[in-house]
């Protein structure tokens, strides 16, 4: 369960950092979608660190589930990239949803599996 909390954490500190970039993109060209892109990871970031930040619950289910949903968003953005003139679907964007999905999945995963064993 350690891991998953830690990925919880981590992933939940990242997000809100994602403020900067949203701040700064803002100064300087105003709203447009993509600002609604990183609205969604500072609103999943405070959401994650409110109520996942001492709870196990959230450990065992933000990995896999967040690790499924940005899977996904990281397969889009290779089949299809920059749709829309999104930042989330540029090559870094794309590689940065692909490891949050790949090891959200695994630890995801692992703690499933690791709280069975121990059931």
């Amino acid at each position: 369960m350690l891991w998953a909390q830690w990925y919880t954490r981590i992933v939940g500190i990242f997000f809100v950092l994602v403020a900067i970039t949203l701040i700064a993109d803002y100064a300087t060209h105003g709203f447009r979608p993509e600002t609604m892109h990183k609205i969604f990871h500072v609103a999943l970031g405070i959401a994650v660190i409110g109520y996942g930040w001492k709870n196990p619950a959230w450990w065992r289910l933000f990995p896999l589930i967040s690790g499924a949903f940005f899977l996904f968003v990281a397969c889009f953005g290779v089949l299809f990239p920059d749709f829309g003139a999104l930042d989330a679907f540029n090559r870094i964007d794309t590689i940065l949803h692909a490891l949050v999905g790949i090891s959200g999945t695994l630890i995801g995963a692992y703690a499933a599996h690791a709280s069975h064993r121990h059931a």
